[in-house]
């Protein structure tokens, strides 16, 4: 799926759980970092290759560059590979759980809470992208195996495996996770609008 919408469909999960005494600053940051983190290293990449082939290098000769970037290097270029796949990784996000979790329990930190619910919400993010990417899915035993995709017969973005369709359910949930957060949040937002503006002074 799309980033954005890993990131709404994580923040109306936490909506209902606000009042929770354990869901803290930290344990919400966590989560919604790791919403977004697996997909940051490809955003980052494909900003970087569409400057350094559109100003510096040559532009590759068969492609345009964006088809170059994600169809070509993304598929055969260890730094594409190792970037995309670190977080998208089952073993690596459930290494980062299980330090996260050791650290919050002997040291209680911060630092081990945030590393704990972002390995939580990577992990919910990988299994989503699992079943819904067909020839591009994560490598999900990276770094032990760099070539394993599973091939999920529904695709958020490829025609052929029912993407048209996934695509207009996708801006239709984002519509409604938009409506529902702001719907949950317009009480709150308005309060602290209202104690940020002064009082209008009354002439005598």
């Amino acid at each position: 799926m799309q980033t954005q919408s890993h990131f709404l469909m994580t923040a109306a999960a936490l909506t209902p759980l606000r009042q929770r005494p354990w869901l803290g600053a930290t344990e919400v940051a966590g989560l919604l970092t790791g919403a977004v983190l697996p997909d940051l290293p490809f955003f980052v990449l494909t900003l970087g290759g569409e400057a350094y082939y559109r100003w510096i290098a040559t532009p590759p000769p068969t492609a345009i560059i964006m088809e170059y970037l994600h169809f070509t290097l993304f598929y055969t270029d260890p730094l594409w590979i190792g970037a995309h796949n670190f977080f998208h990784s089952l073993l690596i996000n459930s290494a980062l759980l299980v330090a996260g979790w050791w650290g919050w329990r002997r040291r209680g930190s911060r630092v081990d809470r945030f590393v704990f619910w972002a390995a939580v919400a990577m992990l919910i993010h990988v299994f989503i992208d699992i079943f819904t990417h067909h020839s591009d899915g994560p490598l999900i035993l990276f770094p032990v195996d760099w070539n394993y995709r599973y091939s999920s017969p529904i695709s958020y973005w490829e025609s052929g495996a029912g993407g048209q369709t996934f695509f207009i359910f996708e801006i239709i949930l984002n519509l409604v996770l938009v409506a529902y957060l702001a719907v949950a949040y317009w009480p709150t937002i308005r309060r602290r609008w209202r104690r940020k503006t002064p009082a209008p002074s009354s002439k005598r």
